[in-house]
This record gives C-alpha cells, structure tokens and sequence, in this order.
C-alpha cells in the first residue's frame, strides 16, 4: 500500500527541520547577516528578580535614554535631544543620540535658509529624515528630502544641504565608531567646529541663501520648490 502524498509532505517537512543550514547547525540568518539562533535565553526565576528599566538622565554631553537591559539602549524622542544636547553651527544644530558598539547616531537639524555646498566626508553614513523637508545636492543634481526619506553617500563623496523652506528639518545619521568615541570628545569637536565655521564664515564662507548671488542654481532651484521661499530669504543669522 502506498503512503498518501500528506504523509510523505508531513515526513519530508520534520526531516528538513533537523537538517543543518547553510549558516550552521543551530543558527540561521537574516538577509546575508551573521548566523545566529532563537534559542531560549534564561529568564528571572520569579517577578520579584525582574528588574525596572532604568532611565540615564541627560548631561551636558548627552540625551536622556531608556537603559532597558544590558547593552540595549532606548532614546524616545530625538526632539527632546535636540533641545537638551544640541549645538548650534552654520551648518545646522548638531548633537549626539546613542553609541553603539561598531555605530553611532547623531542628529542634524538644519534651520530655514541654511545652505551648505558640496563638500566629501571621510566615512560613509545613512541619513533618515525625520521631519521637515530639505534640499540634497550632489553632482549638481538636486533632490527634495522628506519625512520618510533615508539615503546613503559613500566615502569622500560630495554632498551638500539646504534648506530652502519655511520650517526647519530634522534628520538622523548613523555613522561607524572610530576608537575612542563616546559622547564628551564629541561634544567638545562640535563646539570646536561651531567655533571653526564662524572663523571661516568671517573670512568670507558661505552658509545661507541670502549669501548667494540672486542667480545661483540653487535659488533657482529652491524658488520652483517652494513659493514662499522670499520669506525663507529674508532670514537674518
């Protein structure tokens, strides 16, 4: 008698569930990462051996976030960080979010009028816009940002910002972590570049719209975008 064709499918899906993967015998991946496994990590015993997530208050160097277990960090609203953290520059205000172990976060919230050329970056970095609307330039070619938004550029490529509208734009931007880097050396480099770009801005640096020759490309540009953008230009810093 032959078996049914639900038992061979029953047998055949145990049999495949104890073969080993490709990424190991007890781990799998996701998506080309690191193999790993769902096995069952030990949990406290009893409700009274659970402890409360503990909360690090802000400091001067860094935002207030959620320690929620050991090495998972939780920052609930990067506005408050904005405002607790932030440094104010000529190229946006600037402040740290969370230190990872091989990544960091940062926020940049460029104000209305700002305009910063295309410039490289040593490191690569993933950009997410958080809210607000801005201006990507690269090449010369010109992109409106919006919440929603995440683009990458690479190492040494050029890019530049602006801001082009009525409100200011907030954007998240996730970087590798060199040797040493925590929250105070940072926030010591972004007044030591708020300091450098006044110097530069002195001397004849360009860092908002109204600096611009009437003809540049990139009031052009931010006119056809937004038609209030005379209000935007009239913005004194």
């Amino acid at each position: 008698m032959k078996p049914s064709i639900s038992l061979i499918i029953v047998i055949a899906f145990f049999w495949s569930c104890n073969q080993p993967t490709s990424e190991g015998e007890n781990g799998h991946s996701h998506d080309g990462g690191e193999p790993h496994t769902h096995e069952a990590v030990p949990q406290p015993a009893t409700p009274d051996e659970i402890k409360p997530a503990a909360v690090v208050p802000a400091t001067g160097s860094s935002p207030e976030y959620i320690q929620h277990a050991k090495n998972i960090e939780i920052l609930t609203d990067i506005q408050d960080a904005v405002e607790s953290v932030g440094v104010m520059t000529h190229e946006g205000i600037f402040g740290p979010l969370l230190y990872g172990e091989k990544v960091r976060s940062f926020f940049i919230e460029l104000q209305p009028g700002m305009f910063l050329s295309e410039h490289p970056h040593p490191n690569e970095s993933m950009v997410f816009t958080v809210s607000g609307s801005w201006v990507l330039c690269s090449e010369g070619k010109r992109q409106v940002m919006e919440p929603g938004n995440v683009f990458h550029f690479g190492s040494n490529m050029p890019t530049g910002w602006e801001a082009p509208f009525n409100k200011p734009a907030l954007l998240y931007v996730v970087k590798s972590t060199g040797p040493g880097e925590s929250y105070e050396p940072y926030m010591q480099g972004l007044k030591g570049m708020a300091g450098d770009l006044e110097e530069d801005r002195k001397k004849g640096g360009v860092y908002y719209f109204n600096e611009l020759e009437e003809d540049h490309a990139a009031i052009q540009f931010a006119r056809s975008v937004n038609p209030d953008f005379d209000e935007v230009l009239a913005i004194e810093y």
